[in-house]
């Protein structure tokens, strides 16, 4: 490259910087969007949740993009989540604003992060906004409750049961349920709750495994243990077989012999009519 198109290069990009910042500067949406966002970030990381109303109000979009966080980007829907703001999203609710987004082909949103994070109280808010419990995720489709027993986040299992309508015995493309799920990642609260559930641990996912036979493996003394209950409560309901002599013998009328004859007055037993004095008891 000579002198010439060396400066021709330079000037070029000088003019498109002015450009793109003087087109910046003539429109306030966007200067005002982005340093919206980052007044929202600011506020999900104080917690300061005046600041962030004040975002709400001052028309902040609460499905726009945050800077990036941990090298993800994040919606500021999504961020509530992240840094779990309960109040936040109360508050988002009671103005009527909709922040749950499930789409396809999308592995992350608000309410897998919601899961990730192990907390009652956000799942409880996100409930409030009715999301879609049998939607799936990624190339294994798992459900909520799929990815609440990878993560063992068993703080949500009777949220997902009794509000998603999510079940131990759901399977997933790849076959899995989240009950063999809860033994692979050793979850025992939450292998305890879908034994309260009467949950079958010895029904076979889609891949031919039982919760029963992965815990049998496992060598961390608490799984092997609760394992072994279930052996124990099965031997426990097992009617007990009853013993020879207490089972009564049929003979035959014709070997039947009375030998009340035989026996003398004195080894008969005492008249009925004995009175008290005459007892072996009496004084």
């Amino acid at each position: 490259m000579n002198n010439k198109q060396a400066v021709v290069s330079a000037v070029s990009l000088l003019m498109i910087v002015t450009v793109s910042t003087v087109w910046l500067l003539n429109n306030p949406k966007t200067t005002e969007a982005r340093n919206l966002s980052d007044e929202a970030l600011l506020a999900l990381i104080k917690n300061d949740q005046k600041a962030f109303e004040g975002f709400i109000k001052a028309g902040g979009k609460i499905h726009d993009a945050l800077p990036v966080i941990d090298g993800s980007i994040y919606t500021i829907a999504e961020g509530m989540a992240y840094f779990e703001r309960s109040e936040f999203m109360k508050y988002v609710h009671s103005q009527k604003i909709p922040f749950v987004k499930q789409l396809k082909g999308k592995d992350t949103d608000i309410m897998t992060i919601a899961i990730s994070k192990n907390n009652p109280d956000l799942l409880k808010q996100l409930v409030m906004e009715k999301p879609d419990f049998k939607f799936t995720y990624g190339k294994k489709e798992w459900s909520l409750l799929h990815l609440a027993s990878a993560a063992c986040s068993h703080k949500l299992t009777s949220i997902l049961h009794q509000q998603g309508k999510l079940n131990w015995d759901l399977k997933a493309k790849d076959g899995s349920t989240p009950l063999t799920l809860a033994a692979e990642n050793d979850c025992l609260p939450m292998l305890s709750y879908w034994k309260e559930q009467n949950a079958d641990f010895k029904q076979k996912d889609g891949r031919g495994l039982t919760a029963l036979a992965i815990l049998k493996k496992k060598k961390d003394a608490a799984l092997v243990a609760f394992a072994e209950s279930f052996e124990a409560r099965s031997v426990a309901s097992a009617p007990k077989p009853i013993p020879d002599f207490y089972k009564k013998r049929k003979i035959p009328k014709d070997q039947i012999i009375d030998y009340s004859a035989l026996i003398e007055p004195e080894d008969r037993p005492l008249e009925a009519t004995e009175t008290a004095e005459f007892s072996e008891f009496a004084d």
